[in-house]
């Protein structure tokens, strides 16, 4: 039974209990700043390396596509062996198609509404270089940098797999352009959506080339000419081969990288929102009997169990709510036997959105 010794403690007591459950607010950006010009990464000691992300094709995480797209780790690409045996291999195969005049769409054959068109295999690279060019056609403003970054990872990644005809030297300079701060300026509008984000990648892959040097890139917060751009990172203008330009651009980086920098948003909005709900109970003087984990493990809804169980790890400790479920407790006249809706649903409207973010994460 709760006595009155128990409810009137000091306020030093609940300032600390309060502290400490805002102590573990996450801290980062949100989409609702507005995207900064400056660098994104956080100050860190002289002579301290970044984490790197190991690009290989696969098995890359949200959290790194988001650390890398906000400046906060480098990549590095498989050199493997094997890794370079696919591109290797891939490349060949394109080549060999191009000699023998095998119809491959928008290699030997124009695309769109020219797909009924040949491209001779003397025209198999200008044919790549001029899709660039075609392409360039993006309008609006500039897409927020952190973004355009992460688009640059998720097309490389995508590139490591070796299946695209692409030489490795061309995902090396994405890489370089990523780990060296340089972000292609790229327009808000132009993408098709799923049949292919053509537009804003067009634009990153002018930039790479060097195609055209008077393009602007944001070189470590200062914006500059793609051809300064390249002078300072010790690189000149090249062209592509057979096939290498549908590569860059026939794919959905962009839009995936805007929806995995919102889905990480999602992802600390809900965070901040469990702590928000434990100040409340906190407020309130709730009981723990809402987040008991026999009670919900009777359900067959992971989010539920998975979000009783943060609210019992956020108020750990805290002197401000009632811990009923550990011994028999008396009711008492006048006092509520359970909390109102609003505190003892908590894991049950809160369990669906946990089980949502987490099933976006995994596809």
């Amino acid at each position: 039974m709760i006595t009155p010794s128990e409810t009137l403690t000091h306020p030093a007591e609940h300032c600390r209990d309060l502290t400490s459950t805002f102590a573990r607010i996450p801290r980062g950006p949100s989409r609702c700043q507005k995207p900064a010009r400056a660098r994104s990464e956080p100050s860190r000691p002289p002579g301290t390396a970044k984490p790197e992300v190991l690009v290989r094709g696969e098995g890359l995480r949200l959290e790194d596509a988001v650390e890398v797209g906000l400046g906060r780790k480098q990549v590095r690409l498989d050199s493997s062996p094997e890794a370079v045996r696919r591109l290797e291999d891939s490349v060949r195969f394109v080549r060999r198609a191009v000699t023998t005049g095998q119809a491959l769409y928008g290699v030997t054959t124009g695309v769109g509404g020219m797909a009924d068109q040949s491209v001779s295999a003397s025209m198999a690279s200008e044919f790549q270089n001029r899709l660039l060019w075609c392409l360039r056609a993006g309008a609006g403003g500039p897409l927020p940098r952190r973004d355009v970054r992460t688009a640059m990872l998720l097309r490389a990644n995508s590139l490591m797999r070796g299946h695209s005809g692409i030489r490795k030297e061309w995902i090396d300079r994405y890489a370089l352009f990523l780990n060296r701060g340089v972000t292609p300026i790229v327009r808000q509008w132009g993408s098709i959506g799923a049949s292919g984000d053509l537009v804003p990648l067009a634009h990153i892959a002018m930039a790479v080339t060097g195609q055209d040097e008077s393009m602007k890139v944001d070189y470590d917060g200062t914006e500059v000419t793609v051809g300064e751009a390249l002078r300072r990172l010790g690189l000149k203008p090249a062209r592509l081969g057979p096939k290498e330009g549908l590569a860059l651009v026939n794919g959905t980086s962009v839009l995936t990288a805007i929806a995995a920098h919102c889905l990480h948003d999602a992802q600390e909005l809900f965070d901040i929102s469990l702590l928000i709900h434990a100040l409340f109970v906190q407020g309130l003087r709730g009981s723990d009997q809402s987040f008991a984990r026999f009670v919900h493990a009777q359900k067959a809804h992971p989010g539920q169990g998975s979000v009783a169980a943060r609210m019992l790890t956020l108020l750990d400790g805290s002197h401000l709510w009632r811990e009923e479920t550990k011994e028999q407790q008396l009711h008492r006249t006048g006092e509520l036997i359970q909390d109102r809706y609003s505190l003892r649903c908590l894991p049950q409207f809160l369990g669906p959105v946990a089980e949502l973010l987490s099933k976006l994460e995994r596809e």
